[in-house]
Order: C-alpha cells, then sequence, then structure tokens
C-alpha cells in the first residue's frame, strides 16, 4: 500500500514538474515574442521617421546628385516620375540612415543567447561591415560616379545628340553603383567569418594572389568606364582591401593555432 502510494505521489510530483517546465517554456517563448515585436516596432518607426524626414529634403538630395553629373540635362518623361523620384531616394536615405538603429536592435535581440567570445565576434564584424558598407558608398559617390558621369557624358563629342536622362533612371544608376561599391567594400569583413568558420586560410589566400589580382582588374573593367585613369582608381583600393583581408586572415588563423596548442598543452 505504501508503495503503490509513493508511486502515485511519485507520479503526480513528476507530471506537476513536467507542467511547470512547460509553463517556463511557454513563457520563455512569451517574452521572446514579446521582445521581438518591441524590437521589431523599434525599427519600423525609426525606418519610416527617417524616410519623412528625406521625404521633406527630396528636392534638396536630388539637386546634390545632380551636381555630381554635369553635362546632362535632367527631365522626367511622365507626369508621376518625379514624385516616384523624392519617394525611391526618400526610401534609399531612410534605409541608410536607419540602418545602425536596426543593426543595433537585431544586436541586442540575438545578444542574450550568445557566449562572450561569440558576442565580440558577432559585435566587431556587424560594427565594422556596416563602417566598410558606408565607406564603399562615399567613394563611389566621391570619387567613381564623378569620373564615370563625366566619361558618358564625354561620348557625345559631336554634340550631335543632347544628353537628356530621365530623372528615374539617373537615381537608379546611382543607387546601384553606391550599392554595388558598398558590397564590393565588404570583402575583408567576409574574410573575417570564413576565417572564423576555418573555410579560409593565409596560405591560399597568399597562393592565388595574382589570380586575385586578376580578378580585381577584370571587375575593375567591368564596372567603370573603359578609361585605364578610373579603372586604376577603383582597383587600387580593391587591391588594398585584399591586402589588408590577408592581414586579418594571418591574424585570426595565428590566434586561431595558438588556442588550439594552448588547448592540447592543457
Amino acid at each position: 500500500m505504501e508503495k503503490e502510494l509513493g508511486g502515485k505521489r511519485s507520479a503526480i510530483l513528476k507530471r506537476l514538474k513536467l507542467k511547470k517546465e512547460a509553463g517556463e517554456c511557454r513563457m520563455s517563448l512569451v517574452s521572446h515574442l514579446e521582445e521581438f515585436r518591441k524590437r521589431l516596432m523599434a525599427c519600423i518607426i525609426c525606418f519610416f521617421g527617417a524616410v519623412f524626414l528625406c521625404l521633406g529634403q527630396a528636392a534638396w538630395l536630388t539637386e546634390r546628385l545632380i551636381e555630381k553629373a554635369e553635362g546632362f540635362q535632367f527631365v522626367y518623361i511622365a507626369p508621376t516620375e518625379l514624385v516616384l523620384s523624392y519617394i525611391r531616394l526618400a526610401l534609399i536615405g531612410g534605409a541608410a540612415f536607419a540602418c545602425p538603429v536596426i543593426i543595433y536592435q537585431i544586436w541586442g535581440f540575438v545578444r542574450p543567447g550568445l557566449t562572450r567570445g561569440e558576442r565580440r565576434s558577432c559585435f566587431v564584424i556587424l560594427t565594422f561591415g556596416m563602417v566598410q558598407f558606408f565607406i564603399g558608398a562615399a567613394f563611389a559617390f566621391e570619387i567613381v560616379l564623378p569620373i564615370t558621369l563625366l566619361f558618358f557624358a564625354g561620348m557625345n563629342a559631336g554634340q550631335t545628340i543632347s544628353p537628356m536622362v530621365s530623372i528615374e533612371s539617373y537615381i537608379s544608376f546611382v543607387a546601384t553603383t553606391l550599392v554595388t561599391f558598398g558590397i564590393v567594400f565588404e570583402l575583408p569583413v567576409v574574410v573575417i567569418m570564413l576565417t572564423k568558420t576555418g573555410i579560409l586560410n593565409p596560405k591560399v589566400l597568399s597562393k592565388n594572389r595574382k589570380y586575385v589580382i586578376l580578378a580585381v582588374f577584370i571587375i575593375a573593367a567591368l564596372i567603370t568606364p573603359p578609361d585605364v585613369t578610373s579603372q586604376i582608381l577603383v582597383a587600387f583600393p580593391m587591391l588594398l582591401l585584399f591586402e589588408l583581408s590577408l592581414l586579418l586572415c594571418r591574424i585570426l588563423f595565428r590566434k586561431k593555432l595558438n588556442k588550439r596548442k594552448t588547448e592540447q598543452e592543457n
């Protein structure tokens, strides 16, 4: 009889424990979803706030972009094209200005589930990646874009065709150029991630340096006009990025080897 009572008591306690764990799991999931909702709302509010601010300055932003294109005349060929171009420019500007806040909110959401080393690595990669993207976009805006537009304007040497460009196509061209160079400048971040995961090592990069240099000049020739000066101006920073990536790869790989040696000795 006592054994039966003890078995029933044990079963009841086990059932209560399972219910408690299920309740805690449910509460944890609810709290995570609530935090996700709050951070998502913060990102949305920040994004649309930045969009409205950029929309109020859309005409000024468009004038700054037009200043880069000397020798061109800009038109809009549909009644709504200029307004839609302002909205598109505001969306791009809003995304750019809201990007730090969005990254911070993502970091705040995933940070509690990471170890100390993972937190450090993710923080460095996110910060460095964001900075590199903006540096690449600024490089394209200040150096690559004026050279490219000057070359295309010079194609009309005989003045037989008027260079009249749709404002929508111009904004699209500028946005594509900035995003392309922002992605290209992410090369060191990609190398850091591949080195951290063990996919890449400095020997592979050093051994294939000549192929990388060739690829850089091919890419520079494809994304710039057929002008030697502009190709060199684009290829040189890309080569510097490759050398920086190689240096970072060597440092990270050396640290990884030292950590393994320490663990084996212990």
